[in-house]
């Protein structure tokens, strides 16, 4: 009888913790689907997560992303590149072309804000050459 409420309870705390990582996704997939119309929403939504309770690289990196968007889209003028570099890092270690081109071209935003004109246009070459590449020609942002 011990052992059998003992595994419940793992059971119930295993679940309960899937449960929450999971309503972070959530949080991630509606504010992208936010982004192009609702942009304000996202942003709120983003401002909301806590990203230090995201568990994993995959969604530290897609919130750095979506963050960094909705902040652009919502014209605030970014200067710092650290968050952004955290999108472009995972991004370019797991080879996911879209990804990385919304990556590069976020980054480049930040440095037209920073008035970093020279590395704002290589960011910006950067994310169209690997736009023109077969696996990204069905994306749209």
């Amino acid at each position: 009888m011990k052992n059998t409420v003992i595994i419940i309870l793992f059971a119930m705390s295993l679940l309960s913790s899937c449960t929450i990582r999971q309503d972070y996704n959530q949080q991630l997939l509606k504010a992208d689907s936010l982004m192009q119309f609702r942009p304000d929403n996202a942003l709120n939504i983003l401002k909301r997560i806590s990203p230090k309770k995201l568990s994993t690289r995959a969604d530290n990196a897609y919130y750095a992303l979506l963050l960094t968007q909705a902040q652009d889209k919502n014209f605030v003028v970014q200067k710092d590149d650290s968050l952004i570099q955290i999108a472009v890092h995972y991004y370019d270690s797991i080879g996911d072309v879209q990804m990385q081109a919304k990556a590069y071209y976020y980054k480049g935003c930040i440095y037209r804000d920073a008035n970093l004109c020279g590395e704002a246009v290589k960011e910006y070459l950067t994310a169209i050459s690997l736009a023109k590449k077969p696996e990204t020609q069905n994306y749209k942002d």
